[in-house]
């Protein structure tokens, strides 16, 4: 008498087909998941920079810049710098970070003259007079931080 051991064909494609048609209903709540966590993540890590932004301009006494650009920005001690562009040659960068795949900045919307702002040595956004908004967006939503004139931040 024959021993069976191991799956036929036929059973091997059904429990394939099973797999797929799983694989079929949880991938798309995953990847809206995983779209909207990324999005939270830079938002957070953005205001977490600014913040250290500012307290280095008040640490340091000086000007310290955020340039944005869409897919990055850079903190950087201006130092009378104008060359507001997204290289860090010849600046002393404190961070440069980039934003996780399929995440930008809303440059279009972005209120900042020259695509950046800064912080002076008491910690106060540089030549601003109303609140300025950062739109952080992906392919289905966004969110945007609020700076005040005071150098207030809130998440909306």
């Amino acid at each position: 008498m024959r021993k069976n051991s191991g799956f036929t064909a036929f059973e091997l494609a059904v429990s394939l087909a099973i797999m797929v048609v799983i694989a079929a209903l949880v991938l798309p709540p995953y990847l809206h998941w995983l779209r909207g966590h990324r999005l939270r993540g830079a938002v957070t890590n953005l205001m977490a920079d600014l913040e250290m932004a500012k307290i280095r301009a008040i640490r340091e006494n000086s000007l310290v810049a955020v340039q944005f650009c869409q897919d990055s920005y850079t903190i950087f001690n201006e130092n009378g710098d104008t060359n507001y562009t997204c290289t860090t040659t010849g600046r002393e960068v404190y961070r440069s970070r980039k934003l996780p795949s399929g995440v930008e900045i809303d440059l279009g919307s972005l209120t900042f003259a020259d695509n950046r702002t800064r912080f002076n040595g008491r910690g106060l956004p540089d030549g601003i007079t109303a609140g300025q908004i950062i739109p952080v967006k992906n392919n289905t939503s966004g969110q945007e931080i609020s700076l005040n004139r005071l150098g207030y931040m809130t998440v909306q």
